[in-house]
């Protein structure tokens, strides 16, 4: 799904379709916006727990699409729910990423992300980008290799997706979801999820 690839350097002019969003550069605007509005989240020691997840998950709701997330994470399954299983899984789903795997970031991982970011986009579609970058970790030779995916949404750059080494967020969710609901239906997934999320949050 490669059509092209724009590389957003100094000087060199960017593309009608990369330009905009809420950020300034487009979609790579829009990772940097949100790492540089998470960074100093991590970097306040006073702050207690509870304050920083909650600081977190303002800034993630702000700069990812769960929505579009959802509907992703359930694959085929999402066009057997009924509008208002839908509804009840988009909030439900929110709090499983926000609760489970916010909680694990870590000061050095958000900060090498930053370090991290090149200045090059690929668009994959009508208002989809890939948005390319590195981590380093303490304990690996070598850097991961991270893609940001994202989609605009009334002009602006949102996150749905990020592929670290070739592993997709979204596909493990997708994986993990299917199974569930393939075993015991939308009511089990549902009640797993919130399960998960209790436990994260005690």
């Amino acid at each position: 799904m490669i059509f092209a690839v724009v590389v957003l350097a100094a000087g060199y002019p960017a593309s009608p379709a990369v330009a905009g969003g809420a950020a300034h550069g487009g979609p790579v605007g829009a990772v940097r916006e949100t790492i540089a509005e998470a960074t100093p989240v991590f970097k306040n020691t006073s702050l207690t727990p509870q304050e920083r997840q909650r600081r977190l998950r303002a800034i993630a709701t702000k700069h990812f699409d769960f929505v579009y997330m959802a509907r992703s994470a359930m694959g085929t399954h999402w066009k057997t729910l009924t509008d208002a299983q839908r509804r009840e899984f988009v909030p439900t789903f929110t709090d499983y990423v926000m609760d489970t795997y916010l909680g694990t970031l870590k000061q050095n991982t958000v900060e090498s992300a930053g370090h991290g970011l090149k200045d090059k986009a690929r668009i994959d579609g009508p208002g989809l980008a890939t948005v390319f970058g590195e981590v380093r970790m303490p304990n690996l030779a070598d850097p991961l290799n991270v893609e940001y995916s994202l989609r605009r949404d009334s002009g602006t750059w949102k996150l749905y997706d990020i592929v670290v080494d070739g592993s997709s967020t979204m596909a493990t969710y997708r994986t993990e979801f299917n199974q569930k609901m393939n075993a015991g239906g939308f009511d089990k997934l549902e009640a797993e999820l919130k399960r998960k999320v209790a436990l994260a949050s005690s």
